[in-house]
């Protein structure tokens, strides 16, 4: 059966422009109850996200922008951002052992990757430690996590993913775009993606 990623995920991300919250994602091949706030536009995801955990939601919860003004990854170094590509920011609960926080921008590059892989990118796409990932010597994408913790207990697990699409930009970075040609994703096939690689890590 083919991933419920089309005209549904479309509806509601569209429906979503302008924060409203969508719950409706039990429909969409994915595994946990999503809540998502669509932006068409903003800063930064990130603290859009902060904001909204202040409230205190019922987890996971993503914040996901068309654009963002003022993206920064790994070090505040800024990120090309504009329309097109994936901006997305997360928080998911965390069951079992705490993660390992050394290890897991590696591991959340790993799960995005393994989502890539059946685009058919060929054997140059590749891990960068410890958090991008790269064709040859060209970004794609890169991810960002934090562990949150209350007590000795976990709180939260917090993660960033920026995902190059279907849209201009400067080198060294690199597009779907420009390695698949017409066969790029759709931007909300983009968002399923980024989804699905939370829930590889998440759930696996």
């Amino acid at each position: 059966m083919q991933p419920c990623w089309g005209a549904e995920l479309s509806g509601l991300l569209a429906a979503g422009c302008g924060g409203r919250l969508l719950r409706r994602t039990r429909d969409l091949d994915l595994r946990m109850a999503w809540r998502l706030r669509v932006l068409p536009v903003c800063a930064s995801t990130e603290p859009r996200l902060s904001h909204w955990l202040a409230a205190q939601p019922l987890l996971p919860i993503a914040v996901v922008s068309k654009k963002q003004r003022f993206g920064r990854g790994t070090a505040q170094r800024h990120w090309q951002s504009p329309a097109g590509g994936l901006w997305l920011s997360a928080a998911i609960p965390w069951g079992g052992e705490p993660p390992a926080a050394d290890r897991l921008p590696l591991l959340m590059a790993a799960a995005l990757m393994a989502e890539l892989e059946p685009l058919g990118l060929g054997a140059e796409l590749h891990l960068k430690p410890p958090n991008d990932l790269m064709v040859g010597q060209q970004k794609l994408a890169g991810v960002l996590t934090s562990v949150v913790w209350r007590g000795g207990q976990v709180r939260h697990v917090r993660f960033g993913i920026g995902l190059n699409g279907r849209h201009s930009i400067r080198p060294p970075g690199i597009t779907l775009e420009q390695l698949l040609g017409s066969r790029c994703p759709p931007w909300p096939k983009l968002v399923h993606i980024g989804l699905r690689a939370l829930e590889r890590l998440a759930l696996n």
